[in-house]
């Protein structure tokens, strides 16, 4: 797959007047849609995407008097550029059907999504997004079953048509959602995951957790094998002990992942950047100051620290103490800006992990 581009929607950027001077376009950096444009018809672009790991996704179609601009050159495409374009969820194959689809307008183009029973997404003018299922559909307006956490709503959401901008088609998480639906099957935990939420300072980070098999632990830290959205290994981590603030092995969002999981290993995908066997756990597990005193200054590491707006930092140990180290931040995919960092106050250190790789990556080609 080639020729990727970025689109950004007239709904992902936000202007700003400052004293009556002509104003200022801010673009949110994580809002955008990427991969190549198979068509555009009726008034819509048919993209079909590629996510950050290079894998094939679904097919997104795109109001085209919505879109704020079309980019084939930044920082982002670069950087998704260097990643081999994967198929190990079959999307090409999936896609196919949703590509022959014939549609004039809104309304055919959500007949064909209702007729087909499929989870969907749907961007609107406002930038909201809804993720449901179709339960009603007239020329105005469209009702869906929310997705929410692990189930879904009893009452449905009604969405007026003008209003949509983009729908979202085929997503591999989608698909994985409504099939766990359609098991009717209880997992229960017996891959022994646990689900941790960390002493944050922040409200809005509130709520965060992660999700993993405990590998080993000792008084003061553990190794963590933490999962990805899908049920794939994303990170082996040692987490500070003394910054959980809860831990549980038993919930429903647990019994989801023991499915993704499960689906993962049996398509041949848990494990796509093969972290398991990329560090060497034997012994005792390493603190985190010992971590980063011997972590190579070329390499990129990512930590998760407590007093930070956003806590999970990529970059590179430009310098450490007994008290802490000094960070460059691998931001925007450049390294620019340093952050400080006390070690009492850094939750987690990844020993090896996807983003890590992609990043180390692309800074190597870069030069």
């Amino acid at each position: 797959m080639n020729n990727l581009v970025q689109i950004t929607l007239n709904a992902d950027q936000e202007k700003y007047n400052l004293d009556g001077d002509e104003s200022i376009t801010f673009i949110d950096a994580n809002s955008y849609y990427i991969g190549q444009i198979i068509d555009r018809h009726h008034g819509w672009i048919t993209l079909e995407s590629v996510d950050q790991d290079g894998n094939r996704g679904g097919v997104v179609f795109i109001k085209e008097d919505q879109v704020a601009k079309i980019e084939d050159n930044t920082p982002t495409l670069h950087y998704y550029a260097l990643a081999d374009i994967k198929d190990p969820f079959h999307m090409k194959q999936l896609n196919t059907k949703v590509l022959n689809w014939d549609f004039t307008n809104i309304y055919d183009l959500l007949l064909n999504v209702a007729d087909s029973q499929l989870f969907i997404t749907f961007e609107t003018k406002t930038g909201i997004n809804y993720t449901g299922l179709i339960t009603q559909l007239d020329k105005d307006e469209i009702r869906i079953l929310e997705k929410n956490e692990q189930t879904l709503e009893q009452y449905a959401t009604v969405i007026p048509l003008a209003d949509i901008v983009c729908v979202d088609i085929n997503s591999i998480d989608n698909r994985l959602f409504i099939h766990y639906l359609k098991q009717h099957k209880d997992y229960g935990n017996d891959l022994e995951l646990a689900e941790i939420y960390f002493d944050y300072t922040f409200d809005d980070q509130f709520g965060s957790f992660a999700i993993g098999r405990i590998v080993k632990y000792d008084d003061e830290n553990m190794i963590l094998e933490s999962l990805n959205d899908l049920g794939q290994v994303e990170s082996i981590a040692v987490i500070a002990r003394n910054h959980i603030a809860h831990l549980t092995e038993e919930s429903e969002r647990l019994n989801y992942f023991n499915y993704l999981v499960n689906w993962q290993k049996e398509n041949g995908s848990f494990d796509p950047d093969h972290l398991e066997h990329s560090v060497n756990l034997q012994g005792e597990i390493r603190s985190i100051p010992e971590v980063i005193e011997e972590w190579p200054e070329d390499k990129i590491i990512k930590v998760s620290d407590s007093i930070y707006h956003y806590p999970d930092r990529l970059g590179l140990i430009s310098s450490y103490n007994d008290d802490g180290f000094d960070l460059k931040i691998a931001t925007e995919y450049a390294v620019g800006d340093v952050s400080d960092h006390d070690y009492e106050d850094v939750i987690s250190v990844d020993l090896a992990g996807s983003e890590m790789i992609r990043m180390q990556k692309f800074l190597d080609n870069r030069g």
